[in-house]
């Protein structure tokens, strides 16, 4: 029973996905061959090579310094504010560093600490029973001085032996003198001076624990600006670098797009003229299958006429040719997504009539 169960369920199947494809009416859409070229619309216009671009510019994130990525902390089409991390590098030397470092640190705070215990209470005991002891000493050698000088005086005694009894009780006195020189330092605690010197080099050794800290903060890239990655190039295990001209990631405010147009320098005046005329009218058609237009509004003329470096292979174009770059803003909001670095095509009214 089981098998022929197995045999109409296939049957079924087989049966229900061939009707599937039969009933199938899925069009594609008619996309011609030859696509027709962008006409300009005004009577009396420039037409330019412009490419879209977001209104503060797309910004390349690369590493401080060269070293192993770690990690990639945001993924393409991701918005993120400023500071905001994106890659780590390898932090694994400064991170031995900052041991000893903090270590080293540790060891000066100790010295201070020492300096403030002093004096030690274990160290004035032996130092009062010395000053103690060299004080009965001086009372020895001055009752043995009086004695020789009784002696001295009866005839048993010379002036040697009160010269000896005399050296013997200055030389106790100055014990006694060393001795309680020792218990005031000792009470006095530790000098000025070698506090200063520890305190030094204890701000020293916390000042290379903050170096370290902020060079190992540094390789966490972070975004300079809110803005949204727009391209990423980096993976977790390869080696960043520091080339500009591959950076890791780029960021960009999608939220406002210009469109940055190439001028020939002999039709500039005419956007120049028109300017100072008043509104240049201007547009921006997209390339491809299906194009669209963009209605521009003119924003700024960026006086520095350079060599064309944006070739598309088209015949018309120049290497030779300079151009002056002319911005417009994108007056509304596109019916269809169009991307940064996206080449389209300009035209704006000379504004005047033939």
């Amino acid at each position: 029973m089981i098998r022929s169960l197995t045999i109409v369920l296939s049957v079924v199947g087989l049966t229900i996905g061939l009707w599937a494809v039969a009933t199938a009416d899925e069009r594609k859409p008619d996309i011609p061959l030859a696509r027709p070229a962008s006409v300009n619309p005004f009577a009396r216009g420039v037409a330019a090579l412009g490419v879209i671009e977001p209104a503060e510019r797309t910004v390349g994130i690369v590493a401080p310094e060269p070293g192993m990525v770690m990690q990639v902390l945001v993924q393409v089409g991701d918005r993120v504010e400023a500071g905001a991390p994106l890659f780590q590098l390898d932090t694994r030397r400064l991170d031995a560093d900052l041991v000893r470092a903090r270590a080293a640190v540790a060891a000066g705070e100790a010295e201070v600490a020492r300096w403030h215990a002093l004096p030690r209470p274990e160290d004035l005991p032996p130092l009062e029973a010395a000053v103690v002891a060299a004080r009965a000493g001086v009372q020895d050698r001055e009752e043995q001085l009086a004695l020789t000088r009784q002696a001295f005086q009866r005839g048993s005694g010379t002036d040697r032996d009160i010269s000896r009894a005399t050296f013997t009780l200055e030389a106790a006195k100055a014990d006694a003198q060393r001795a309680q020189a020792e218990l005031e330092r000792a009470k006095a605690g530790g000098w000025r001076p070698d506090l200063a010197i520890a305190e030094a080099k204890l701000a020293g050794l916390k000042a290379e624990v903050e170096a370290l800290t902020l060079l190992k903060e540094r390789l966490t890239v972070r975004a300079p600006r809110a803005g949204q990655i727009i391209r990423r190039q980096v993976e977790p295990g390869e080696f960043a670098s520091t080339d500009s001209t591959r950076p890791g990631l780029l960021l960009a405010d999608l939220e406002r797009l210009h469109v940055r147009a190439q001028v020939d320098e002999e039709d500039i005046a005419l956007i120049t003229a028109a300017a100072a005329r008043g509104p240049v009218r201007a547009l921006a058609m997209t390339r491809g299958a299906m194009v669209m237009e963009l209605p521009l509004t003119f924003d700024r003329i960026e006086p520095f006429a350079r060599p064309k470096t944006d070739l598309m292979g088209i015949n018309a174009e120049r290497v030779d040719t300079r151009v002056v770059d002319v911005v417009f803003r994108v007056a509304a909001t596109p019916s269809q997504p169009v991307f940064p670095g996206q080449a389209v095509d300009v035209f704006v009214d000379e504004g005047q009539d033939p």
